[in-house]
């Protein structure tokens, strides 16, 4: 259904001493790519575009918002590195991904599109994922350099959890199958624990 998109999110996570990896992901996804706008066909006119409220031309913008959390285990190579906490990193994650069409019309009444309308159109999909991810980790010895880079390949099985589509005529009990694959990229906060002094005075 969408074409190209962004994700925008957070991580946390622990890298014990034997280089293994646990960790908590979450992310905004927002795109502007719909590639199958026959969702729409019944309510678009016979020259192709959307009547608003007052008669004319109304438009209408539709646009991808969604997002996505996971549990993450992992681990670091860091023979491939140059410190104990530097190297190649892979991930495997399971969690939640949802997503639907934001539909916007600014400027037009669009009585079809308004209110609880809406529901019936924009495709609120959600289920289970899983993810892998391959990279780098890099984290530097001494200067705020952290940072890590590598692709991610993300796959859902979800379901559209409206009770009723406008195109369809009723609910869409089947279960579908998204697949991404993107490149990533992230900056580090490091938090190490205080290494303790070997001589203590009072």
């Amino acid at each position: 259904m969408w074409g190209w998109n962004n994700q925008v999110g957070l991580d946390l996570g622990w890298k014990m001493k034997n280089n293994l990896y646990l960790g908590l992901d979450g992310g905004f996804v927002f795109g502007n790519q719909l590639q199958d706008s026959s969702i729409f066909d019944g309510i678009y006119n016979s020259g192709g575009t959307i009547t608003g409220w007052a008669g004319n031309y109304a438009d209408v913008l539709f646009f991808m918002r969604g997002m996505s959390a996971h549990i993450d285990i992992g681990y670091v190579w860091s023979k491939l590195g140059h410190n104990p906490n530097s190297g190649l990193w892979i991930k495997l994650g399971a969690g939640y991904f949802m997503h639907k069409i934001h539909i916007e019309s600014l400027y037009d009444d669009v009585p079809q599109l308004e209110g609880e309308y809406r529901k019936g159109y924009d495709r609120l999909t959600m289920g289970f994922s899983t993810k892998q991810f391959l990279g780098y980790l890099y984290q530097s010895d001494k200067t705020f350099l952290n940072f890590y880079f590598g692709v991610e390949f993300v796959q859902g099985w979800d379901k559209n959890i409206r009770t009723y589509n406008f195109d369809l005529g009723g609910p869409d009990t089947e279960l579908k199958k998204d697949l991404m694959i993107s490149p990533k990229f992230g900056w580090l906060i490091p938090i190490y624990k205080r290494t303790p002094k070997e001589f203590y005075f009072d």
